[in-house]
């Protein structure tokens, strides 16, 4: 056991966020979906504590979670473990750079394509009954919002419209994606109600019209919204 033999071996404390998350998922352990295997980080989100600390990769073996040693344990065990309230201190090794998904595939990269989540769109369009419900909270306020179209595209996508398969809605935001230029304008958010876009109106659109509108807009983009 020579000392540069531990040099592979850090710990790394964290602190959950406040939705009580780490920021890391993980895969092994006694009886886990890929076996009896040691416990490996198995993702991180991006802005999550975990990520944050740059001292993670995901490969890296945890050995032991507020010095309890891993050894034997289930992946249960040792969710719960990471769930505890507190500073969570976590002592890894260096691991193989493999890419485990949680269901034993090795990780695809997702496409950011926006063709590609609009077909899933019209495929699903789902409206969210909770925005057509009357509400008592203030009356939706009119907002304008400019967004600055980029290479990750306008970042959210759209249901509702004319002829829709419940009858005809206006055109919603459905999800707004984490990159894109909604998400960098920051106020756009699901279930808000798309008036108009560059001063062309959306009443009475189709959802493909709405979506042709949409993807044919380039750099300065002006919407106005309906935000409850």
């Amino acid at each position: 056991g020579h000392s540069e033999d531990l040099t592979h071996i850090r710990v790394v404390e964290l602190e959950h966020d406040i939705t009580g998350s780490l920021g890391l998922s993980i895969a092994g352990g006694i009886g886990s979906s890929i076996g009896d295997t040691a416990v490996i980080i198995a993702n991180m989100t991006p802005a999550g504590p975990a990520a944050k600390s740059q001292k993670l990769k995901i490969g890296d073996q945890i050995l032991s979670i507020n010095d309890v040693q891993l050894d034997g344990m289930s992946h249960d065990e040792v969710v719960q473990l990471l769930k505890k309230p507190g500073t969570i201190k976590l002592t890894v090794s260096h691991g193989e750079e493999t890419r485990v998904s949680v269901s034993g595939h090795t990780s695809r990269q997702v496409s950011t394509d926006m063709s590609q989540e609009y077909a899933e769109l019209m495929a699903q369009d789902n409206v969210f009954q909770e925005t057509l419900a009357p509400d008592e909270g203030p009356p939706p306020q009119c907002n304008t919002l400019h967004l600055n179209k980029g290479p990750e595209g306008l970042g959210f996508s759209i249901v509702g419209g004319h002829g829709s398969p419940h009858g005809d809605l206006p055109i919603y935001v459905k999800s707004v994606f984490s990159k894109g230029a909604a998400a960098d304008e920051g106020s756009l958010k699901r279930g808000d109600q798309i008036i108009s876009v560059n001063g062309q109106s959306l009443e009475g659109c189709t959802h493909d019209e709405a979506v042709s509108i949409l993807k044919n807009t380039r750099g300065a983009v002006t919407m106005t919204v309906l935000t409850s």
